[in-house]
C-alpha cells in the first residue's frame, strides 16, 4: 500500500464511544515499556495475513523520535467491523477464531487490547487501512487522541485501488523513546518474532531499516514429543527448544494449540552456557488452572516435570557435543594436550575432567597456536599434580571468574583431585550397573537368558552394594556350614572342627550370598543372606520354602545364638505368586516381610528386584543429577562387556548392543 503518510479530504462518521471505564483505558496507555507497544502493533499486522510489516522510526533534527509508522499489506480492517472493533473492549472477532481468515497462521491476540498499547508511544494515533469490503475496495481512516482515548472517529470510506494493509501512524511525540532506537531494542524484537518469521518463512519485517531475520538470534531448534497425560491422547504435548545466540534468561511457556504463549515459568534446570526457550504446545493448555503446574498440579505438573527432565538430557547432550567439538579443533590443530585413546577407565575420566575444565577455560586461552598449546598444557599438568597451581593457572593464566574459581577451590582445598575423581567415577559405575541389572532382569530379550548361579550370581557377587552400602561380602555360594564358620569368626570364636549345618530334611544348604555389616560403635553383628532367583521364576511357595528352611536351619542351631547378632533372610525375584504377595504385604509391617521373630532377632523377606533397584537409584539420585549422568542402553552394555564380559549371554557379548 501507499507508504506516505495520507491527506484527508472526507468527513468523519459519527464517533465511537469504547464502552468501557476509563480507569481500565488508562491503564493499558499508561505510557510503559513502549517496545512492547511496538510489538502489539506487529502482531495484530501478522493476525491480519500481512506478508510484509515494516515499522519506521521518523527522527526530528535534534535525533529524538518524532513519530512512529507501521505498514503492512494484511487483508485491512473490514468497515462492518470497525464500528464493534473499536467501539468495545474485549470481544475482538479474534476471540471466536485460532487461526487468521487467509493463510490460517496462528493468532496471537484476542482481547482487542492491541490499539490502546499505540498510545503508550504517542497521544495521537491514526489507522489508515484499504480493505475489500462488501461494495468494493475501499479506503478509510481511524482517529484517536490520548486525551479522550475512549472515542474513536472513524471516516467515510472512498474507493481505492490501493492493495489492502493498514498504516498505523504515531505521532505527537514529545517524550523520549531512544530506548527504541538501540541494539537491544532491535534483538530484544527478533527475539519476539523469531519462532514466527522462522516458521513462516515468506513473512518479512522490517524494524527502524534493517530486515529482521530468526538467524540473528536462533542458534538451534529442537521438538521432542512428551508422554500425555490424557490416555489414548492422539496430540501428546509437543517441546520446541530454541537455543539463543544471546545470553536471556531460560524460560519454559505453556502454548496452546497454535503455538502462543498462555503462561510461562522459569527454567528450573541448570544448562551452563545455554541460553533457552522452551516452547510446550498442547491442547490441554485450557483454563486458569495451568498456572498451578509448578505448585503439582495432577494434570499439568506432570507436564512441566516432563519438559524439564527432557531438556536436562538435551542440554547434556549438547554440552558433550559442544565440548567435543571444541576438542576436535584442538586436536586438528595439534594443540590437544593428549595423543591417542585413554588406555584406562580411570584416564578416561581425568581427560573428561580435563575436558570440562579447558572448555569452561576458553575466553583465557588465546587465539594462537602457541598460546593456546601452553595453555592447555599447563591446564593438564596443574590438574594431574597439583590443584594448588591449578588455581593459579586457572586465575592468573586463564582469568576465571571469581565465583568460578571459589566453587573450583573449594573443593580441591576439602578434597584431592584423585579422591574427586575417583567418587564421581564411583556413582556413574553405579548408575551403569544399575541400569545394566534392569536390562538383564526385566529385558523380554536378556531375560530368558541369563542364567541364576553362573551370571546373575558372579555379577552381583562383585556388586554386593546394591543390598546396601553399610554390607560387605562374607560368603558367596558356599554351605550354611560356611556361614557359621564366618559367623564365628566375626565373634573372634574357634572355628576349627565345626560340623556341618543341615536342614531339617537333612541336606546341605548352599547360600547364594552372605553379607555382614558391624553395628556402629558396638560389637554387634548383623547378617543379610540373600537368596537370587533367576529372572525368568517366578517365587512361590517352592522358592518361599527354600528361604524358610535356611531360616530354620540358623534359628534351630545353639551355635548361631548370640544376643547381639541379628538375621535377615531375603528371597529376590523378579515376580512373586499371588499367595507370596499376600504374605509379605499384611496390615502394620513392612512391606515384604513375612515372618518376624523377635526372639531370634530373626527376619524372613521376599523382595521384587524392581523395588531394590528403585531404593538405590533414589540414594544415589542426588549425585546422579549433580554430575548430569544418565546411562542409556548402550552406556549399559558396554559397561557390562567391560567388567563382567565372562559371565554374559553370548547375545550380549558381541559388538553390537543386543
Amino acid at each position: 500500500m501507499d507508504h506516505r503518510v495520507p491527506v484527508w479530504e472526507h468527513a468523519f462518521m459519527p464517533d465511537v464511544t469504547v464502552e468501557v471505564r476509563r480507569d481500565h483505558i488508562e491503564r493499558l496507555i499508561r505510557p510503559t515499556k513502549p517496545l512492547h507497544a511496538i510489538f502489539e502493533l506487529i502482531w495484530n499486522s501478522l493476525d491480519a495475513d500481512a506478508k510484509d510489516v515494516i515499522v519506521t522510526l521518523r527522527r526530528s533534527e535534534m535525533g529524538g523520535i518524532e513519530s512512529i509508522r507501521v505498514d503492512d499489506n494484511g487483508l485491512g480492517i473490514k468497515l462492518s467491523e470497525s464500528e464493534h472493533e473499536f467501539g468495545s473492549l474485549g470481544g475482538s472477532w479474534k476471540s471466536q477464531f485460532n487461526l487468521t481468515r487467509r493463510y490460517n497462521r496462528p493468532l496471537h491476540g484476542s482481547n482487542g487490547e492491541g490499539r490502546f498499547r499505540a498510545f503508550a508511544l504517542g497521544p495521537r494515533v491514526t489507522w489508515t487501512t484499504v480493505v475489500d469490503d462488501e461494495g468494493g475496495r475501499v479506503r478509510y481512516r481511524i482517529a484517536a487522541n490520548s486525551t479522550t482515548p475512549e472515542r474513536f472517529s472513524i471516516s467515510d470510506p472512498a474507493a481505492s485501488d490501493d492493495v489492502t494493509g493498514t498504516q498505523v501512524l504515531i505521532d505527537g511525540i514529545s517524550g523520549s523513546l531512544m530506548s527504541l532506537v538501540s541494539e537491544q531494542a532491535h534483538s530484544r524484537l527478533t527475539k519476539e518474532f523469531a519462532r514466527y518469521l522462522n516458521r513462516f518463512r515468506d513473512v518479512s519485517l522490517r524494524y527502524d531499516g534493517r530486515l529482521v531475520t530468526p538467524e540473528e538470534v536462533i542458534e538451534k531448534i529442537e521438538v521432542i514429543d512428551l508422554e500425555s497425560p490424557d490416555s489414548g491422547d492422539e496430540n501428546p504435548p509437543r517441546l520446541e527448544i530454541v537455543e539463543w545466540k544471546q545470553d536471556w534468561p531460560n524460560e519454559i511457556f505453556f502454548c496452546d494449540v497454535n503455538g502462543s504463549a498462555v503462561t510461562e515459568y522459569k527454567a528450573g534446570i541448570q544448562a551452563p552456557g545455554f541460553s533457552f526457550s522452551a516452547y510446550i504446545t498442547w491442547h490441554g493448555f485450557q483454563g486458569s488452572e495451568i498456572q498451578l503446574a509448578e505448585l503439582g498440579h495432577a494434570r499439568y505438573g506432570p507436564v512441566l516435570d516432563a519438559a524439564r527432565d527432557e531438556l536436562r538430557k538435551y542440554f547434556r547432550e549438547r554440552a558433550k557435543q559442544r565440548r567435543q567439538g571444541i576438542v576436535d579443533e584442538w586436536r586438528a590443530e595439534n594443540v590437544y594436550p593428549f595423543v591417542g585413546q585413554p588406555a584406562t577407565a580411570l584416564e578416561e575420566v581425568k581427560r573428561d575432567l580435563f575436558d570440562v575444565v579447558a572448555v569452561q577455560a576458553i575466553p583465557g586461552i588465546g587465539s594462537e597456536p602457541a598460546a593456546k598449546k601452553l595453555s592447555l598444557r599447563l591446564i593438564r599438568e596443574a590438574l594431574e599434580h597439583s590443584p594448588t597451581s591449578l588455581r593459579k593457572v586457572l586465575s592468573d593464566v586463564l582469568d576465571l571468574s571469581s565465583q568460578e574459581l571459589e566453587d573450583l577451590a573449594a573443593l580441591l582445598d576439602r578434597a584431592s583431585l584423585a579422591s574427586v575423581i575417583s567418587s564421581a567415577q564411583t556413582v556413574a559405575d553405579r548408575l551403569d550397573f544399575l541400569r545394566s541389572l534392569e536390562l538383564l532382569l526385566f529385558d523380554a530379550d536378556l531375560k530368558r537368558e541369563v542364567l541364576e548361579r553362573s551370571q546373575l550370581h558372579r555379577i552381583l557377587a562383585a556388586e554386593a552394594w546394591v543390598f546396601g552400602e553399610q554390607y560387605q561380602l562374607g560368603v558367596d555360594d558356599q554351605s550354611i556350614k560356611e556361614v557359621l564358620r564366618r559367623h564365628l569368626q566375626y565373634l573372634g570364636r574357634d572355628t576349627l572342627n565345626i560340623a556341618d549345618v543341615k536342614l531339617e530334611d537333612r541336606k546341605t544348604a548352599i547360600v547364594d550370598l552372605m553379607l555382614s555389616k558391624t553395628i556402629q560403635d558396638s560389637e554387634h553383628q548383623h547378617h543379610l543372606i540373600v537368596e537370587l532367583k533367576r529372572p525368568s521364576v517366578i517365587a512361590g511357595f517352592k522358592e518361599r520354602q527354600q528361604i524358610e528352611s535356611y531360616a530354620m536351619a540358623v534359628a534351630n542351631d545353639q551355635r548361631f545364638r548370640d544376643a547381639g547378632t541379628k538375621w535377615d533372610f531375603v528371597l529376590v525375584a523378579n515376580a512373586v505368586s499371588d499367595d507370596v504377595r499376600r504374605l509379605s504385604r499384611k496390615k502394620g509391617q513392612p512391606v515384604g516381610l513375612i515372618h518376624d521373630d523377635d526372639d531370634l532377632d530373626l527376619r524372613i523377606w521376599v523382595k521384587h528386584w524392581g523395588a531394590i533397584i528403585e531404593e538405590r537409584r533414589r540414594a544415589l539420585h542426588f549425585y546422579q543429577e549433580k554430575l548430569q549422568v544418565d546411562p542409556s542402553r548402550d552406556d549399559a552394555i558396554d559397561f557390562l562387556r567391560r567388567k563382567y564380559a565372562q559371565f554374559l549371554p553370548e547375545s550380549v557379548q558381541g559388538e553390537e548392543a543386543s
